[in-house]
This record gives C-alpha cells, sequence and structure tokens, in this order.
C-alpha cells in the first residue's frame, strides 16, 4: 500500500512540474524505463533510488512518504516566500519557473512566475502545446514572438492567445525581466 503512495506521489509530483519520464530520467541518471516502471508501481525503489528521484524532481525524499491525500486539498494558498521553483522548457535558456500554487488535486491551470535572463543571442526555439495562455509583463519588457509576429510588451502589457501557434517570450531589456504565464488545459 505505501508503494502505490510513493508511485503516485513521484508521478504526481513530476508532471505537476511539467516534466516527462525522459526529463527525469536525465535529471537523475534513471532509465525511463526503470522510472516508468516506479511510477506505475511495478517496481519498488530502494532508498537511493528514491533519493536520486527527489533531487531531480528538486523536493526532499521525505515528501514521497508523507500522508497527503491529493484529491482531496480544494484550495491552495502559496505565499511569495513558498514559491517552488519547478522544471520547465526553456531552463536549459536560463529561464527560470516558479509555481503560483501548490494545489496538490487536479487543476486545468497552471499559473507561474517566469524570469527571463539578459540575451545575448536571440533564442531559435519556439513553444507550441494545447490550450489557452495567458502572459503579462510584471517587470522590463519582453519581444513576444508569436508564428511570424513580433510584438513588444512592456510592464503591465498582457496578451492573451492560442498557444497551438509556436511561440516564446525574450528579454530585451538592459535587466532581467518577469512575467505572469497562465497557462490552462495543457496536458502531458
Amino acid at each position: 500500500m505505501i508503494e502505490k503512495k510513493i508511485a503516485d506521489k513521484i508521478k504526481f509530483i513530476r508532471k505537476r512540474k511539467g516534466m516527462t519520464l525522459a526529463q527525469l530520467g536525465d535529471e537523475t541518471n534513471l532509465s525511463k524505463g526503470l522510472l516508468s516502471r516506479v511510477e506505475n508501481n511495478l517496481v519498488s525503489p530502494p532508498i537511493a533510488t528514491l533519493s536520486k528521484i527527489a533531487q531531480g524532481l528538486e523536493v526532499p525524499i521525505g515528501i514521497f512518504f508523507e500522508d497527503v491525500d491529493t484529491d482531496q486539498s480544494k484550495f491552495a494558498v502559496t505565499h511569495k516566500d513558498d514559491r517552488c521553483q519547478v522544471v520547465r522548457a526553456g531552463r536549459k535558456m536560463g529561464f527560470v519557473y516558479y509555481s503560483l500554487t501548490q494545489l496538490k488535486s487536479r487543476h486545468i491551470i497552471n499559473p507561474f512566475i517566469v524570469k527571463y535572463p539578459i540575451i545575448k543571442k536571440e533564442p531559435d526555439f519556439f513553444y507550441d502545446h494545447p490550450g489557452e495562455e495567458f502572459f503579462m509583463v510584471l517587470k522590463g519588457e519582453v519581444m513576444f514572438i508569436y508564428g511570424k509576429e513580433k510584438i513588444h510588451l512592456k510592464e503591465g502589457d498582457t496578451i492573451h492567445f492560442d498557444p497551438s501557434i509556436p511561440h516564446r517570450g525574450q528579454n530585451i531589456g538592459d535587466a532581467e525581466s518577469e512575467c505572469l504565464v497562465i497557462v490552462v488545459g495543457e496536458h502531458d
């Protein structure tokens, strides 16, 4: 019974952080197949493997043993100092994501604060995914690329868009920029 709770907790945290099994494998040096078997409760991992998984997910190992019923949480308050840095696409470009929710149950919105570093070279990657997305510049200036359009956004400016069109934000100022990003309906 405890093995199933641990397996479910690992899968829940990985998905909440927007990581694939392959990404977690890269972070832990564990195979995607092994991680899948762990998450599906086909293998009971030793403590050393749990420790690697916890490090890859950037959580304390004790979280796997907490007796929290993830389906019962109806609300979550996340204080500014308690925001968790999460792993999402873009981290290799220096983007830093902070989750604005610690809601444990399934939810359809994923709100983040994203910090964009000063860049010297324009990135050549784009994101596309199902759902809806809302983007607001909280600090600095951002060039938002949406398909073939370039949209200059300043502090306080917003864009609400269909994220199935290739898109990205990039800092164009002399200091780090910070944006509120809300993704609705994104699924693994």
